[in-house]
């Protein structure tokens, strides 16, 4: 695994281990400040660090768990990087029941100057 793979495959067990402690403030970190979140199906973009956490906390409040962010590949050039991968979660139906749902992932990561990585574009479908 190459050393870019490593570094999203923490940043993806970081945003899995807040999800699912969820904790909202966490997954808003992951974030740089003009991010944009682009939600399935179609959903409206949602711009910045602060407005994504609170996009999240409301998934968080509508019952989604089990979060999981499996990568696929992952490339980096100079500042930029992007992952793609596969997503995973689940709902309890007014039943109890567990239903599963996923898809596709793509996220694009701009380094910070202390090195780290924070998303930039996130999608999902």
């Amino acid at each position: 695994m190459s050393n870019i793979q490593s570094q999203i495959s923490a940043i993806n067990a970081q945003f899995d281990q807040a999800f699912n402690a969820k904790n909202a403030e966490a997954i808003g970190q992951l974030y740089a400040e003009n991010a944009v979140v682009l939600p399935a199906p179609a959903g409206e973009p949602v711009l910045g660090a602060a407005a994504i956490q609170t996009f999240f906390a409301g998934l968080i409040a509508a019952g989604v768990i089990e979060h999981q962010l499996t990568l696929a590949d992952a490339v980096e050039d100079g500042n930029l990087a992007y992952q793609r991968g596969k997503w995973a979660g689940a709902m309890l139906n007014e039943k109890g029941e567990k239903q599963t749902f996923g898809g596709n992932v793509h996220l694009v990561y701009r380094k910070q100057a202390d090195g780290g990585w924070k998303a930039v574009t996130h999608i999902w479908n």
